[in-house]
């Protein structure tokens, strides 16, 4: 059931969930966000998006796409970032970090010293990802808002990854939204992953 300080904004592509009662983990990636928009717009993908709408469970890490940046770019993020309190967990070097980004991995960003919850952060690695990042949805939170990946996407790529907890992501998301989807593009994207939810129990 969708909270009920939760509006939502179809055709403008928002959600206003401005009486959202903000968890430490939103704290985290709320000010992680506020220096990365310093530097280059994102999109949050995958476990977060459910945990953002009141899905009980943890999350060791917060899947984030970027457009690819100019070397120049990373750096200058890179060196804000450092500056603000965060630390990249893989063991490379600036010049290190943009060429596992080029290369279509992700790289981890925490807390200094804290290792739980990190950041992962990746550059667009096909069509999917830029489709995924300008359809945008935007969600007001209080004193702030993110980017998220389009709920319809959530789903079908949840239910394609399979395992317990994407299926219940799903479905917890399905649950929320159901009288909100957008029926042609969650069909539309299960059949590009080429899965279906009726074993699961969303019926389209």
């Amino acid at each position: 059931m969708m909270p009920e300080n939760m509006e939502i904004d179809t055709p403008g592509r928002m959600i206003n969930f401005s009486e959202k009662q903000i968890t430490l983990l939103d704290r985290f990636v709320l000010d992680f966000i506020q220096v990365l928009e310093q530097q280059t717009p994102y999109v949050i993908v995958s476990g977060y998006v459910a945990i953002l709408f009141g899905r009980s469970r943890g999350t060791e890490d917060v899947d984030i796409l970027v457009p690819r940046l100019e070397k120049a770019r990373f750096a200058a993020l890179h060196d804000a970032l450092l500056s603000e309190g965060y630390e990249f967990l893989n063991a490379e070097d600036t010049g290190g970090l943009y060429e596992m980004l080029t290369g279509k991995m992700g790289i981890r960003v925490a807390k200094k010293g804290q290792f739980i919850p990190n950041i992962e952060l990746k550059f667009f690695k096909d069509d999917i990802d830029q489709s995924v990042f300008q359809s945008r949805v935007d969600v007001v939170l209080p004193d702030a808002h993110v980017y998220i990946s389009p709920i319809e996407v959530q789903i079908a790529y949840k239910v394609w990854l399979g395992s317990p907890k994407d299926i219940e992501d799903a479905l917890f998301l399905f649950e929320i939204f159901r009288q909100h989807l957008n029926q042609e593009l969650l069909k539309k994207q299960m059949t590009a992953f080429h899965v279906s939810g009726d074993e699961y129990g969303i019926i389209l």
